[in-house]
């Protein structure tokens, strides 16, 4: 693991818009409005959610940069660890959506306590910051988990 927090700024990037990209088709797949759309209502429903997945990991990497602002050296390991939290969770309601054909608040929940959960872990154990500041920003995690079950 400590390797992957020693990647170069365009791997971070890679894993960002990785997880971006899996966010979107977990968005897709749970829309059902989507088959029946003309295809210039697709690709624009395909701009909104990508646009909407970039701006919601944007604001989730500005607060918790904000949290983190007296501290150095975090930048990478968060967005690294961003990615793999958002990335799974996104997974695993789209194996859950494939599997089940919907989504409900269970299913939401438990892939976001497991997503949620790797996201908080992760930044609990490998950011080198103060205690104060993992709890700080452990507590923004769980915040921002309730908010996605809605």
């Amino acid at each position: 693991m400590k390797n992957l927090y020693k990647l170069d700024r365009l791997s971070v990037l890679g894993a960002v818009l990785i997880s971006i990209l899996v966010q979107v088709i977990q968005v897709i797949l749970a829309d059902p409005n989507v088959s029946d759309m003309p295809q210039m209502g697709k690709w624009l429903k395909l701009l909104i959610y990508i646009i909407g997945a970039a701006i919601t990991f944007a604001i989730g990497y500005w607060l918790f940069t904000l949290l983190l602002k007296n501290n150095d050296n975090y930048q990478v390991k968060l967005a690294i660890n961003m990615a793999i939290g958002l990335t799974i969770e996104s997974a695993l309601l789209i194996i859950a959506f494939l599997i089940a054909g919907k989504t409900n608040i269970w299913i939401k929940g438990v892939s976001g306590v497991i997503g949620f959960g790797t996201l908080a872990g992760l930044n609990w154990k490998f950011l080198e910051v103060p205690q104060s500041d993992k709890i700080k920003i452990s507590v923004l995690t769980a915040i921002w988990f309730v908010l996605t079950l809605f």
